[in-house]
């Protein structure tokens, strides 16, 4: 499970997060900047097989500082730019701009990677209503929430 659910946040995040720098800054406010950061980024998930909300990425592009902006379009969607604490932030809420069935694919992906047994459809219909993306933006080594646990308990084989 952590591989996918990293995978799903470095993907949809980390080539974002090459925007950040400790100067801080104004936001892009629609920069040009603003608009390629949101391009790379939206193209980098394409590649990995994510499909991320232009509109949503967009939005979050045009919060970064001028600094980190350009840090993350220097770096490239590859790169690892220095970014500031703020741009760290930004870039994780991409998640958020995932489709919850995309999220929840990667999720049952990552359960089988880890090698547990489980039934798929149950851990389907347990996990309909929980909003993944803020389990995925709590991070790869973070708990899951205790009522996401004992919704999926009896799916397990």
């Amino acid at each position: 499970m952590k591989k996918s659910m990293t995978a799903a946040i470095l993907v949809a995040g980390l080539a974002f997060a090459a925007c950040s720098d400790d100067d801080g800054g104004s936001g892009g406010g629609n920069s040009d900047a603003a608009k390629e950061v949101a391009k790379q980024t939206v193209e980098a998930a394409k590649a990995d097989g994510l499909d991320l909300d232009e509109g949503c990425v967009a939005d979050i592009a045009d919060s970064l500082s001028d600094e980190d902006a350009a840090a993350i379009i220097d770096a490239g969607p590859d790169g690892d730019p220095d970014i500031s604490p703020e741009g760290e932030e930004l870039a994780i809420r991409i998640v958020g701009c995932l489709d919850n069935d995309v999220l929840l694919d990667r999720f049952i992906e990552g359960m089988g990677d880890a090698g547990e047994e489980f039934d798929e459809d149950c851990v389907r219909e347990k996990l309909k209503d929980f909003d993944l993306s803020e389990v995925a933006q709590a991070g790869p080594d973070a708990e899951p929430p205790a009522e996401m646990v004992t919704a999926m308990i009896e799916c397990f084989i």
